[in-house]
């Protein structure tokens, strides 16, 4: 590790850093959200082909997953150190900017999810003036939970967690209900199978899916980082990709194919005719509280990433102020203040292709981490016997940026490559600063 990652290590006193479960919780929670909720609506039109993405996306996810997780078990810091070591400075600055990114972007779709998931209690929240208010209700928020310190946001995190898995448990039950009655279930939708639909389907689950990286993003503030880290990436990662699957099929058995394509909240639609309305409002708050926690975590992961560029002198140094509490308030004022004008940049009366349009930029975003970080592990030679398992991990990564689509893709670079003047005027404002200040 060099001199400056060891720099940027950030230390707390021992009751203040993230224990075993609370990283698990990262993982979870920060996959469990909003994602999920809508994976019915986004994956609806794809039929069978959402089957094999799946089997794709789940297979690939495991190989990024275990990048992070050896790069994790061997270099303490988290990912600018795996990449400051491998390509230097600035190639971990474009990486871990792009990254900030895709939490700023993220932020805003979830608190999107939020009121999108609230309309089918009251359908004025999901579209217009109603949409925008919880959306930025919401993210106001979760400022006001991560300003009181990392502990308080771990905490929601692992209440989140455990909250949101009941409606995604009572849709396989509902479903098992019916096989074991012989009452038919929903067709998937009828089309055929193609690689661009296997390919575009997979780049919708990949958002879900995205969180993974959790647990690594926040080890500098996590206990025992070298044991925990790796561990609640690999478990928390397989655990939540078999939920995934089996809740989103469930859904689909049980809502047809064309409601769910329009739904803003389709676990609630598949429930409320077996179990009421009732029940229908009460899956639709938790769908609103699982996105609430997911929009928690990428909240204080956001903060970690441009507190640690800003500890390079590659940010102002705004964000590197912390409160009375340790919590970087810089970071974290700015990363609300930016996912508030994203919300309000991207009103409209139509929820859902707000929704998919931001995801896929978030997920394009993200995807430059994963694939700097697949490239890495190669490089370092951390694989060890899973050696080939990176090298599936890269390449998965490439094939996702294809199914993002041409225009999120390019939005994604970018915003990237935005970073680098950022970073530019950055180093020459603080350079200037630190000499006025002798």
């Amino acid at each position: 590790m060099t001199d400056k990652s060891s720099a940027l290590l950030h230390t707390l006193p021992a009751p203040r850093l993230l224990g075993r479960w609370m990283s698990l919780a990262m993982v979870v929670g920060t996959m469990i959200g909003s994602g999920v909720y809508l994976l019915p609506t986004t994956l609806a039109p794809f039929g069978p082909n959402m089957l094999v993405a799946f089997a794709f996306t789940i297979g690939g996810t495991m190989c990024l997953a275990l990048a992070l997780a050896l790069l994790a078990a061997r270099i303490p810091g988290g990912p600018f150190a795996y990449v400051e070591q491998a390509f230097g400075e600035t190639t971990a600055f474009v990486t871990l900017w792009s990254y900030a990114v895709s939490q700023w972007t993220g932020v805003a779709a979830i608190a999107i999810a939020v009121a999108g998931a609230l309309s089918y209690i009251v359908p004025a929240l999901g579209h217009g003036v109603g949409l925008i208010t919880v959306a930025l209700i919401s993210i106001a928020a979760l400022l006001a939970i991560n300003l009181r310190g990392v502990r308080s946001a771990g905490r929601l995190q692992v209440a989140a967690t455990l909250i949101k898995i009941v409606p995604l448990l009572a849709v396989v039950l509902l479903v098992t209900g019916r096989f074991a009655t012989a009452t038919p279930v929903e067709p998937l939708a009828a089309v055929p199978l193609t690689l661009t639909g296997i390919a575009t389907a997979g780049a919708l689950m990949l958002f879900s899916l995205t969180g993974f990286e959790a647990a690594a993003v926040v080890a500098t503030v996590t206990d025992d980082s070298e044991t925990n880290v790796p561990m609640a990436t690999l478990v928390g990662t397989t655990l939540t990709g078999a939920i995934y699957l089996t809740a989103t099929v469930a859904t689909l058995m049980l809502l047809s194919s064309a409601r769910a394509s329009n739904s803003g909240a389709p676990f609630a639609d598949a429930i409320a005719p077996i179990l009421g309305q009732a029940a229908g409002a009460v899956v639709a708050a938790i769908a609103a509280v699982s996105a609430f926690g997911t929009a928690n975590a990428l909240l204080m992961l956001a903060a970690e990433v441009s507190r640690t560029l800003a500890r390079a002198d590659d940010l102002p140094r705004l964000f590197r102020r912390t409160n009375a509490r340790g919590a970087p308030s810089g970071a974290l004022i700015v990363s609300a203040l930016i996912a508030a004008l994203l919300v309000l940049a991207s009103s409209s009366d139509s929820f859902v292709p707000v929704y998919i349009f931001i995801t896929l930029v978030s997920t394009v975003s993200a995807l430059v981490l994963y694939l700097v970080c697949a490239a890495a592990a190669l490089k370092l030679g951390v694989g060890g016997r899973w050696t080939a398992l990176m090298i599936v991990a890269v390449a998965y990564a490439v094939v996702m940026f294809i199914g993002a689509g041409w225009e999120p893709t390019l939005w994604g670079f970018g915003l990237a490559a935005a970073g680098l003047p950022i970073r530019w005027l950055s180093r020459r404002f603080n350079r200037a600063t630190s000499r006025r200040s002798r």
